[in-house]
């Protein structure tokens, strides 16, 4: 497994995309290379946001339902796929919005191997 957590830019298939819950992308360009996504294997999210996921303690009843249901701008959709060249990768759509844009981020969280295609899937990571 080798982490890479790079920002990436994606292609959506055409038609509605809802930023909550995007589609898995068709293709994803990363150090200048484009990658077609030929496989998704697996797709979960995480809701909250990450700091709350990682602090101790018990955050407040209006922060806990976000956590469950989604609130805008909170959590991540994860995707692993597969390319056309059989690499295999995990990647996210972080939903907090950057900066100026109302919509969020794609980033390609690590890479993996083909041994490792079912790695950390029954935790949801």
């Amino acid at each position: 497994m080798r982490f890479i957590g790079q920002e990436i830019t994606v292609t959506l298939p055409s038609g509605l995309a809802l930023e909550k819950k995007p589609p898995v992308p068709e293709s994803f360009r990363w150090q200048g290379k484009l990658h077609l996504v030929s496989e998704m294997l697996a797709m979960w999210h995480r809701y909250g946001k990450p700091e709350l996921r990682t602090q101790g303690g018990r955050p407040p009843y209006y922060l806990r339902s976000g956590r469950s249901q989604g609130s805008w701008g909170q959590g991540r959709v994860y995707y692993r796929v597969r390319t056309e060249t059989g690499r295999l990768f995990d990647l996210y759509y972080d939903r907090a919005p950057k900066g100026q844009r109302r919509s969020g981020s794609w980033c390609l969280w690590r890479e993996l191997s083909r041994d490792e295609e079912s790695v950390g899937l029954e935790d949801g990571l």
